[in-house]
């Protein structure tokens, strides 16, 4: 019998997603809770940091309020980012600035959910952040010029290597995100093409994703910052107005 929509390879028994909410809003973490139970998720609330260190473990995924009675989320974030079995991260939050989405994503997080917001469309999104681990592995060792996962170099000296998932410029290495680093991947594959965002989200979020624009911007917006800081020159990644992004060769 074929696999069903709803069973995902992740780490929980029976191929169950295991999911941590961390969440001090009762009401909130108990509707979330029951939503993720509801589609097939297992998932237990934690009210403060403490309880989410304390219940971390194989888990595939958290949802995470960034603010919490005993800290900010952003702390549990980089900790996870030290990690080499970190679960995903949705991050809630009640802010819509740009600022703090592109920090959050920056941090680590996977994806971001502003306050207000429906259980079941959180669900949605969770589920499609889990089903990017696959994917994600797979656009990782299929660059142009990067066979088994090698290194790809461009002629600006940008070098980006599946292998190890390291980028450098110039020999200076870019400390970049799960998602950075993919999106990066996916436009080294043929330097000078345009992907489009429906491209982009296809490639590494999954075509089965809802992804806003503002959100692939966000993403890219923090990988440019990330590649300057390493020395490339700040039109290494050209927005091309109303199609996506490409990556310039010789910029």
């Amino acid at each position: 019998m074929g696999e069903t929509s709803g069973t995902l390879k992740v780490r929980g028994a029976m191929n169950r997603p295991n999911v941590l909410v961390v969440e001090d809003d009762g009401p909130i973490a108990d509707a979330v809770v029951y939503a993720l139970k509801k589609d097939g998720m297992d998932a237990e609330p934690a009210p403060t940091l403490a309880h989410a260190r304390a219940r971390l473990a194989a888990r595939d995924l958290v949802v995470l309020d960034l603010g919490l009675p005993d800290g900010s989320g952003f702390s549990l974030l980089g900790e996870l980012r030290l990690r080499t079995d970190a679960p995903r991260v949705i991050v809630l939050t009640s802010r819509d600035e740009d600022i703090d989405c592109v920090a959050a994503l920056e941090a680590g997080a996977d994806d971001f959910v502003t306050k207000p917001f429906s259980p079941r469309a959180l669900v949605a999104r969770a589920r499609a952040v889990l089903r990017r681990a696959a994917p994600r592995e797979a656009s990782a060792s299929s660059f142009r010029g990067a066979p088994d996962g090698g290194a790809a170099t461009t002629s600006s000296g940008l070098v980006v290597d599946g292998e190890r998932r390291r980028v450098t410029y110039a020999g200076r290495e870019a400390p970049l995100t799960k998602l950075e680093f993919d999106l990066l991947a996916t436009l080294a594959e043929a330097p000078g093409r345009v992907r489009t965002r429906a491209q982009l989200v296809a490639r590494v979020w999954g075509d089965a994703y809802a992804l806003t624009e503002r959100t692939v911007d966000s993403h890219v917006k923090g990988l440019r910052r990330k590649l300057e800081e390493a020395g490339a020159p700040p039109t290494v990644i050209e927005t091309v107005r109303g199609v996506g992004f490409r990556l310039v060769e010789g910029a």
